[in-house]
Order: C-alpha cells, then structure tokens, then sequence
C-alpha cells in the first residue's frame, strides 16, 4: 500500500520543486513530513529549504528539525496547525545545519523541549558564526528575530522518547552531512526520519564538514532498519530504494571517481 502511496505523491511534488511554499504530506497515521523547497535559502522560504517531519500524539506534537529561522520556524508551525491545533511539546534536532536549529529558539519560548546531541550540540557551537553569516547574506531581513538556541536535552545513544500513545527512536549516528547527525525512527509504522544523510531529487551535498566514509557506513543503519518509508533531508517522502539510488550510490560513485584520479 505504501508504494502506490509514495509514487502518487512523488509526482504530486514535481512541479513545485522549486516552489517556496511548505508542503505537508501524511506517511503514516497521525505522522507527518513538511516538504521544503529543493532550492536554496532565500527570503521567499526564510532558510526551509529543507524537508522536516512531526508526529502528533494525545499530548502534543513531537517536531522534527525547526526551521532556518524565527519567521521560517512560525511557517513550519503554520503548516503544522493545517493538521492539528495542538501545540509543539518536544523538538529534535537532527543534525548541526541552520535549517535543522536556528528555529529552535520560536519553539522553546513556547515550552518546547528541544532534544540533539552533544555532538551535534558541539557542530553546531563550532559552525554557529560561519552559519550566521552565511543565512543572513541569503535570507537577508527574513533573518530577523533569529536567535539560535542549543538543545537542553542531550542524548549520546539510542533512546526511546515517549510523549502519551506515541514513542519514537532516538538513534545517534554520527559524521555525514554534518559531524552530528541523528535518526528518528517509528518502528512501528516503518517510518525513518534521516535528516541531512539522505537528500533526495538533488544534488547530495558534501560540504567541507561532511564525511563521505562514515556517511556511507551510516547506510548500513538505515538498511537494518529496512524503513518502508523514509523522510529525507531534502526532498519528499520516498523508499528505500530510492534514498540508495540518490545519495548512496552518488557516495560511492564519488571516492570511486575522485580515487582513480588521485591515483
């Protein structure tokens, strides 16, 4: 059922590619992802060019990843109220990209529980000023308002995080995209929020902090867990195969190439 799905909203997607509007697409029962642009950040999208998730529950809504900015965090809570009016209870970071925090600071004045890593916290402390610079030169007055606020939760291994009738997995996995990257995991719908390690229907980005080894051996998680859905960094909802296909097989395709020319 879920492949038909999938296929249907994939197309659905195509011609908004580069629109900077939020889409939210259902994976799974009550579980969400908000589709960002596959463009760059701008003051149109106010940094989201990025795909996040939430998942409601009876006390809440768990987010995952809050947005490039103050104003980007209120749109991905705007896209969130077209599902539900409950608030925003915790927040995951999952990785130390801008998109991934810098809207943390919106949620946690709410009294939102914000949840990372500590090395995604120390990602995050190291690239702060570099980010800072980089989003204001796009985004420009869209900036405004942004302060960016670390995690208060840390966890440094695989953790359940409970909130009511809903749990997810917590699951550290290292240096990919970014030195910190995290999973959110739903075992029991199959669902796999990857952050930053798995980019979809784009150019995969490999960045002076990325590492392309250990983000390849990050794939050897994802494929234990076998997701029936998977909920990239960037890009719609997709499978398995797909998520191989596009940031896996690129991976493999670079040190292969690169190698031979060293050589």
């Amino acid at each position: 059922m879920l492949k038909p799905f999938l296929a249907i909203i994939t197309l659905a997607l195509t011609p908004l590619a580069h629109s900077d509007e939020l889409q939210v697409i259902e994976v799974a029962p009550n579980t969400y992802s908000i589709v960002g642009p596959l463009t760059d950040r701008s003051p149109e999208n106010f940094g989201n060019n990025a795909t996040f998730g939430f998942v409601v529950s009876d006390q809440g809504v768990l987010l995952i990843d809050s947005g490039g900015s103050w104003k980007g965090a209120e749109k991905i809570e705007a896209a969130i109220k077209t599902v539900t009016g409950k608030p925003v209870i915790k927040v995951i970071n999952t990785g130390g990209q801008d998109h991934r925090w810098f809207g943390n600071d919106y949620f946690a004045q709410q009294g939102a529980e914000l949840i990372s890593s500590s090395t995604t916290q120390a990602d995050q402390k190291a690239r702060e000023a570099q980010q800072v610079q980089r989003i204001t030169n796009l985004i420009g007055d869209s900036y405004q308002g942004t302060q960016p606020t670390y995690a208060n939760t840390l966890l440094d291994s695989e953790s359940t995080l409970t909130m009511g009738d809903r749990s997810v997995q917590f699951i550290p996995v290292g240096h990919t995209h970014t030195p910190g990257e995290n999973f959110v995991w739903l075992p029991e719908l199959s669902v796999l929020y990857t952050g930053d390690t798995v980019f979809i229907d784009r150019m995969l980005g490999v960045a002076p902090q990325s590492q392309h080894l250990t983000w390849i051996e990050a794939f050897e998680v994802i494929e234990s867990l076998n997701p029936k859905v998977i909920v990239p960094g960037h890009g719609a909802p997709t499978t398995l195969e797909k998520a191989k296909a596009d940031t896996l097989d690129y991976l493999r395709f670079l040190r292969e190439q690169v190698g031979e020319l060293i050589e």
